[in-house]
């Protein structure tokens, strides 16, 4: 896998921003990150599965209601990010507000045909914020460090991640509580978190591609798909940050069910979650040191290693050991992948399809989960979870592997 990461970094050139003060910087960072822990602050996160089980959802049910999540996020990545990059970015991330709300009090009802609305929201609303939420903050850097880009971003990014786990780590641990009161209270309270997240959006620059404001949106997404293609390194960064993600997400929230089956309460599962929430966020405040010492050729396969190891752990019988796991190494893993990847993928961006090619790779992440996450439930009711983790990691090696012989494939093809 090292040799996906060799190529220099390669950005399309784009207008020069405006000047503007410190004071006005601090005040755009300001409100961003407001609007980041406003909506990740997510009550259900922890608990909805279980929401889900209770009402009569089978294993298998339910990894068809998140592969329907899956397929609705993916056929609308790409649109959404051209929506993002000629409509606006600020306007696509109050969009995805919106339609989270929306989504959000579908689920109230846990009928099928209303969950199923539910969650085709929740993934159009994921959709909407797809590379627009890293693109304005790529934005913000370059106004504050025109000379040190990609350097001045890797720590705004680690910043953004950190404040999206303190919102999860307070939705997370109170999220079961309010479930105890009443069972649809942590929806409607995430109903009004997304809305109430769009007024801090009011106070951030819009952004879109003033180049492009008479392009087609056919000719855009052509643009997008070539630039991946056309860059090696950047389409094995899309494939490898899609692939670890969709094996840590799966991970995540089959997770819910396997302690809940050991016997943790809703509240343990919670405070389970909320801590693995509190040591990502102590690794993701390193990242950026982190980042300085490794190049990508090791870091990357280093630390999906790491993940990878993480999840062998969890696949362990001793339950204690097992959850060591899950709370040290596997979070290790996303907390150093999540800020790397982003800042190594906004490095070799066009600046006129940035949020389109980034929409790529949750597009493919999506594509992923389609596949991974229904089979999963289905082996869930067939075998142990503990032999599941396994292939888990079968597929995330496998796969990475597979996509390093592609880029190298493609590296050699262009030499000649």
């Amino acid at each position: 896998m090292s040799d996906l990461l060799l190529e220099p970094p390669v950005v399309a050139e784009a207008s020069v921003p405006a000047p503007v003060s410190s004071a006005t910087t601090r005040r755009w960072l300001i409100a961003f990150y407001s609007y980041i822990l406003t909506y990740n602050t997510i009550f259900s996160s922890a608990i909805w599965v279980i929401y889900l089980a209770a009402h009569g959802y089978s294993p298998f049910a339910i990894g068809l209601v998140e592969t329907t999540f899956h397929v609705v996020k993916f056929v609308a990545e790409v649109p959404t990010g051209v929506f993002a990059d000629l409509v606006g970015r600020r306007k696509s991330l109050m969009v995805a507000c919106i339609v989270g709300a929306v989504g959000e009090l579908c689920f109230l009802t846990p009928a099928v045909p209303l969950v199923l609305l539910s969650i085709s929201f929740s993934a159009l609303s994921f959709a909407f914020r797809g590379g627009a939420e890293e693109s304005l903050l790529w934005m913000i850097a370059g106004h504050q460090a025109p000379t040190q880009q990609a350097t001045h971003y890797s720590k705004l990014v680690s910043r953004m991640f950190l404040i999206m786990l303190v919102g999860e780590v307070i939705g997370s641990a109170t999220g079961g509580f309010l479930g105890r009161v009443l069972q649809v209270l942590p929806f409607l309270c995430q109903a009004a978190m997304y809305l109430l997240a769009i007024l801090p959006l009011l106070f951030v620059p819009e952004q879109r591609v003033a180049a492009s404001a008479h392009v087609s949106a056919m000719r855009h997404v052509g643009k997008a798909f070539r630039v991946a293609w056309r860059t090696p390194m950047l389409l094995g960064l899309l494939l490898v940050g899609a692939l670890s993600d969709s094996c840590w997400t799966t991970i995540y929230y089959y997770n819910q069910l396997y302690l809940h089956g050991l016997g943790f309460s809703l509240a343990a599962i919670g405070l389970i979650i909320a801590g693995s929430r509190v040591i990502n966020f102590g690794v993701t405040a390193a990242a950026p040191r982190i980042m300085r010492v490794l190049p990508p050729r090791w870091l990357v396969p280093l630390f999906v290693g790491i993940g990878g190891a993480g999840v062998l752990v969890m696949s362990l019988p001793q339950g204690v050991v097992s959850l060591l796991g899950y709370l040290v190494l596997l979070q290790t893993a996303v907390a150093v992948l999540s800020p790397a990847l982003s800042t190594y993928l906004n490095e070799r961006c066009p600046e006129e399809q940035r949020a389109t090619v980034l929409s790529l790779q949750t597009g493919l992440f999506s594509a992923a989960m389609i596949v991974l996450f229904p089979l999963f439930g289905l082996g869930a009711t067939q075998i142990a979870y503990t032999v599941l983790y396994r292939w888990v990691v079968v597929a995330m090696m496998g796969g990475c592997a597979a996509v390093a012989g592609l880029v190298w494939f493609l590296k050699r093809g262009r030499g000649r």
